[in-house]
């Protein structure tokens, strides 16, 4: 029986796709086995991995966002979990090492004023200044010890570099300082050359102290050490109070003008020992 036209172009178009097909499968196999013995294809794959990089980095796009924000989101919450001890541990370490550092400075400070006073045995509170007198006439201080540390009033009160002042009120956790710079402030002194004693006022100047009870004939000068004389009982004898800056002589007066530098420093100490006699020596 003839074919319809219709049917006969159908079967040709189905053998015609066949022998495509078996040709493309040989043509394949040849080049396979052509590039497999002289690598002719190689240069040829290296331009199409070339031209289809971007096509294959835009589609990996997402999918290396996502993974780059979680490790980055990782890398975050450890960074900051590592910052917070590194910062924890370096506020402990800065802690010992400011201990360290006070420890070093009590034992100097320690050392300096039992040093100073060789005759006499002395109680150390060792405190710390938290407050300034707001009132600029009045040259007063306030520490951190008060009569929970046996503070008691009329303490001598020194740095190491020497005097000042004393205790004129005490509290439960502080107590007030009166400098020995103030002017209602006066001190005992003894000149160390020649055994002299006198008594030594504030004059309202932190770095100045006045002795103006001395008769113009004193032998004193410039340069003399002074230092606590012990009368009154109120300063410890033989701590270091000041030197003999300016020996004044004005015309016609009875009495020297004579300005002392303090060794201590009344407008800049944070640290201060509290001096308390020891009962029954």
């Amino acid at each position: 029986m003839p074919l319809h036209p219709q049917q006969r172009i159908n079967r040709f178009e189905k053998n015609f796709s066949a022998y495509r097909l078996i040709i493309v499968v040989i043509i394949s196999c040849v080049l396979m086995y052509q590039d497999y013995q002289k690598n002719y294809l190689s240069v040829l794959r290296v331009y199409l991995s070339a031209s289809f990089y971007p096509v294959q980095y835009l589609i990996n796009l997402p999918n290396n966002f996502i993974q780059k924000l979680n490790i980055n989101f990782s890398e975050r919450e450890k960074l900051l979990q590592e910052n917070k001890s590194l910062k924890k541990d370096n506020f402990e370490l800065r802690s010992k090492i400011q201990q360290v550092y006070k420890l070093e400075s009590e034992n100097k400070r320690l050392y300096d004023l039992l040093g100073s006073q060789p005759n006499r045995d002395n109680s150390l509170i060792f405190a710390d200044i938290v407050a300034v007198s707001p009132i600029a006439e009045k040259h007063q201080i306030i520490i951190n010890k008060g009569s929970r540390d046996d503070v008691v009033i009329g303490s001598a009160v020194a740095d190491s570099n020497g005097i000042l002042g004393h205790i004129i009120r005490d509290q439960i956790f502080g107590s007030e300082v009166l400098l020995i710079s103030d002017r209602e402030h006066a001190i005992p002194v003894e000149i160390v050359r020649t055994n002299l004693r006198s008594i030594a006022v504030g004059t309202g100047n932190y770095n100045q102290l006045r002795i103006n009870t001395l008769p113009t004939n004193t032998d004193i000068k410039k340069g003399d050490i002074l230092i606590t004389s012990g009368l009154g009982g109120r300063y410890p004898e033989g701590f270091p109070v000041g030197t003999v800056t300016d020996v004044i002589n004005n015309p016609g007066e009875s009495f020297l003008e004579i300005n002392v530098t303090p060794f201590g420093n009344l407008k800049t100490v944070n640290e201060i020992w509290v001096i308390q006699p020891i009962e029954g020596r």
